[in-house]
């Protein structure tokens, strides 16, 4: 029977440009930011072809855009689309976002699209 704890989850903040990954290992509930890709240079689902194969995911978590207001806006289509896009046979879970990329500060010019994965993540571990 999969529980969470031996189940190797890969968590995603999507952007339009930047895409933040975050990984939760089997055997662990600590979860590591993986990597943040850069659209304009990286080939995404080839980058998420490999992070499924290496890791060899059992779930994936996605960061789902809500507005404050439960409304759903341009992004949550947007992610709505890049969820309908991918083809594996592995359980994808939306998770709420909109309390998680307020957490994290933006005081340098450094992408942190890994830690809000992160967030995301340890959001989900958290409910379950």
């Amino acid at each position: 029977i999969m529980t969470l704890n031996n189940q190797n989850i890969l968590s995603i903040d999507y952007g339009e440009r930047y895409v933040g990954f975050a990984l939760k290992k089997s055997n662990t509930n600590i979860g590591i930011p993986l990597k943040i890709i850069d659209q304009k240079n990286s080939n995404l689902i080839n980058e998420l072809d490999q992070i499924i194969n290496i890791y060899n995911i059992d779930l994936i978590v996605i960061g789902y855009p809500i507005g404050l207001n439960s409304q759903l806006n341009r992004m949550t289509s947007v992610v709505d689309e890049f969820i309908n896009s991918l083809n594996y046979k592995i359980p994808i879970e939306k998770v709420d976002e909109r309390f998680t990329s307020n957490i994290i500060s933006n005081k340098s010019s450094e992408r942190n699209d890994d830690l809000s994965a992160l967030e995301i993540l340890e959001s989900y571990i958290k409910k379950k």
